[in-house]
């Protein structure tokens, strides 16, 4: 059975081929998550991304799809992150081998994809705003027109 040694907390557990990493993890008493996304996360449905986790000696991990890739760069609505490759989401990681693993990792903000981000949530909120107006000035009137 593989071995997966946890380089934050000191501790190695071991699991069947094949196991989620995150079910691995919570089930062993450590959670890939901090802070509020302790409480509040996708439950590993690879839609929040707060499960990550650095791969360290990544032998032993399945291969990081590009769906997964597209969650772990911008699962935030506010800003992109720069995701270096053995940054993963716990919840898409199959243990296949004994791998070394990191809890909470640090990751960089892409200050580019940000600002293209930024620049195409306005775009958006104001073609929103504009829809809103619209359908307020009809619905008013429809009133005056009742």
């Amino acid at each position: 059975m593989p071995v997966i040694t946890l380089a934050n907390e000191n501790k190695t557990i071991e699991v069947p081929v094949g196991a989620n990493l995150r079910r691995a993890l919570l089930n062993n008493g450590v959670s890939p998550y901090i802070g509020f996304a302790k409480i509040i996360n996708c439950r590993g449905f690879e839609l929040c991304g707060t499960c990550r986790v650095e791969v360290v000696d990544g032998k032993g991990a399945s291969a990081r799809r590009e769906d997964e890739e597209q969650t772990l760069i911008s699962s935030t609505p506010f800003y992109a992150r720069r995701i270096e490759k053995n940054i993963r989401l716990s919840c898409q990681t199959s243990v296949m081998g004994d791998m070394t693993v990191k809890t909470y990792p640090k990751v960089a903000i892409d200050k580019e994809r940000t600002k293209e981000m930024m620049i195409k949530s306005g775009i958006s909120a104001v073609f929103i705003l504009l829809f809103g107006i619209f359908f307020l000035a009809m619905f008013l009137d429809m009133i005056k027109i009742i």
